[in-house]
């Protein structure tokens, strides 16, 4: 192995690494900000099932982590403060409120990381603890595209390696393994918005076909649920049943639209040669993540009464210490 496979190998690895603490970072800054906020938000969703499902959209693209969400919901829950229906509609809202991630990392912002990471150092001279927490969800931001950047330049020059050519040929044609992979992938490094990222740049820079990227981009939102085992350690019943639910609805929904993956492709390919509506080839998997979503959230949404009605929400109630709060599935 030559000095600039093993250049390239580190490049990769630290890019991914930068990106993924810039990810936390950010994230957890965000929280800070926005904790007060988001628990009186959750706890004003106790309308109906609608109501619910926009809490998580907003409260997700409020602080970009499905998995952050899921945990304070599941302390809720586990609190008996919101009901079993609550707690599933604003998990699945959630992995709407996730899809704006891809489009923040379709913006190409990684030309401009090292401005970033300057503008929140100079941020961080001021005393006010909310807008120096503000300057670490920048400073956050500006890692996060620098190990892009990193992760670009090795994978322009191993695209290259006739080993590599191989490996994404074969993935290429092979929809489930993508699915599997970036499953695996999105559990093993718990984030659904690292894999997604490295997908669109590997589609942009036209190292796989859109097909491979579309069944990875599936394959990493059914991976990140498995994240949401962790925060179910110690849950009572009921967080834990919420939590099995948008496992599923994230395993069955990547099947069902892996098995309608050819036409889907086709439709999003007939977005590209929409005018102005996708500039570069990373809208286009953020296209895809966020109609995927979008779509299995209404079937589901509407399905909902037939699979859970409110004798199985009642049931939930046996073995409970305390009486859950629930609310009409019909509302």
């Amino acid at each position: 192995m030559g000095v600039e496979s093993i250049r390239n190998i580190f490049l990769i690895i630290g890019g991914l690494a930068l990106f993924l603490f810039g990810l936390n970072l950010m994230r957890e800054s965000l929280i800070k900000i926005n904790n007060q906020k988001l628990r009186m938000i959750l706890q004003k969703a106790t309308g109906s099932k609608f109501k619910a499902l926009i809490t998580g959209i907003f409260t997700t693209a409020l602080i970009q982590s499905s998995s952050g969400v899921t945990a304070i919901v599941v302390a809720f829950m586990s609190a008996d403060m919101i009901g079993f229906t609550q707690g599933v509609m604003i998990m699945i809202g959630a992995n709407i409120g996730t899809t704006l991630t891809a489009f923040i990392f379709s913006l190409n912002l990684e030309n401009y990381a090292l401005v970033i990471i300057a503008v929140a150092y100079f941020l961080n001279i001021f005393k006010s603890t909310k807008v120096k927490l503000f300057a670490n969800a920048i400073l956050g931001l500006g890692i996060l595209f620098q190990g892009i950047s990193f992760m670009n330049e090795a994978f322009r020059a191993v695209s290259e390696s006739p080993t590599f050519f191989f490996i994404t040929m074969f993935i290429s044609k092979n929809a489930i393994l993508g699915f599997i992979g970036g499953a695996v992938l999105s559990a093993l490094i718990q984030s659904s918005s690292a894999t997604i990222g490295l997908v669109q740049n590997l589609y942009y820079l036209n190292i796989i076909n859109l097909e491979s990227a579309v069944a990875i981009m599936l394959g990493a939102n059914a991976g990140t649920t498995i994240a949401s085992l962790i925060v179910a350690l110690g849950a009572n019943a009921i967080s834990i049943k919420a939590i099995n639910v948008n496992i599923l609805f994230n395993v069955i929904g990547g099947v069902i639209f892996l098995i309608i993956l050819k036409p889907f492709v086709e439709f999003l390919y007939l977005l590209e040669k929409v005018p102005n509506l996708i500039t570069n080839k990373k809208i286009t998997i953020a296209y895809s993540h966020l109609i995927y979503n979008i779509v299995s959230t209404i079937i589901f949404y509407f399905l909902y009464n037939y699979l859970f009605n409110k004798s199985y929400e009642r049931s939930l109630e046996v073995g409970s210490s305390t009486k859950l709060k629930i609310i009409d599935s019909n509302s």
